[in-house]
């Protein structure tokens, strides 16, 4: 059993916040520059369809050079960033591209018995209209709606066991992005040993922090995308006004990432280099 680590949590988020609100100008600037990359990204992909795989892909680009540069600036102060951002986006990118091949292995994995547990337990009354219904996604999707509202419990212990699986693989991992950046070298599973019994503080951190924050964040989503006739709880919604009113569109898309990037993204970089400070193996001694 791993022995338990001492990691000052308050301390850590403590100074998640003194960080995003003392380099908050720095921080609107790269809010700004992230935002306005993935509205020129959005705006390629409404314009030419095919290119929507590209301009997905890329949009990771633009938000893991903003997550580079929020670290950098974290760890050594925003003055740094400028000569550091080229390298650094691409370590961000790499490491987190591991991270999250890493996790849909495990998930791909860990799904197999979980559908199987769904589909003798819960979901087993459904399963003949599941396949009466064939390829009708339509009515595939109908059905699957109807079985999340007659068995509500059910579909929140599946999420709810995947979602604390994801947290604590996640809280591993936490260490990547500013390890790749602080080392100059893409960091992935050599930062899982530096939070060997520390896991649930880590994971409490980010709860403690960045869980009031992505309300926070998800409650400015919603009342920026309801001013643009844009309801976050239906998607065909947001389609609608893409094709109606790209202009429209394409300014919630600025707004939300800006205030994703600004609020979120901020806080988690900050957080992130605050326990990668406190957690780094000690260099050996010359």
């Amino acid at each position: 059993m791993a022995e338990a680590v001492r990691l000052p949590v308050r301390e850590c988020v403590g100074e998640a916040l003194r960080f995003a609100v003392d380099n908050i100008r720095f921080v609107a600037i790269m809010a700004g520059a992230g935002a306005g990359a993935l509205v020129l990204l959005t705006g390629l992909a409404l314009l030419v369809p095919p290119t929507g795989i590209v301009t997905s892909v890329a949009a990771t680009f633009a938000r893991a050079f903003v997550y580079a540069a929020l670290i950098a600036a974290a760890l050594y102060g925003a003055g740094a960033v400028r000569t550091r951002l080229a390298g650094d986006g691409w370590r961000v990118w790499a490491s987190m591209a591991i991270v999250a091949f890493f996790l849909f292995i495990v998930f791909f994995v860990l799904m197999i018995p979980g559908m199987i547990v769904l589909f003798s337990g819960p979901l087993a009354p459904y399963v003949g209209d599941l396949e009466a219904a064939g390829q009708d996604q339509t009515r595939v999707v109908e059905i699957m709606t109807r079985f999340a509202q007659e068995q509500p419990l059910a579909v929140l212990l599946f999420a709810l066991f995947y979602a604390v699986i994801w947290l604590l693989l996640t809280s591993r991992l936490y260490l990547a992005a500013p390890a790749s950046v602080d080392q100059n070298r893409v960091l992935t599973f050599e930062t899982w040993k530096w939070t060997k019994g520390a896991m649930l503080q880590v994971t409490w951190a980010r709860l403690m922090l960045l869980g009031p924050a992505y309300v926070l964040v998800s409650a400015l989503d919603y009342i920026v995308g309801r001013l643009a006739g844009i309801d976050a709880f239906n998607p065909g919604a947001g389609a609608g006004v893409a094709i109606g009113n790209p202009a429209l569109f394409l300014g919630y898309v600025f707004a939300t990432t800006f205030i994703t990037l600004l609020v979120y993204s901020s806080l988690e970089a900050g957080l992130s280099s605050a326990l990668y400070k406190a957690l780094k193996p000690a260099a050996p001694r010359q």
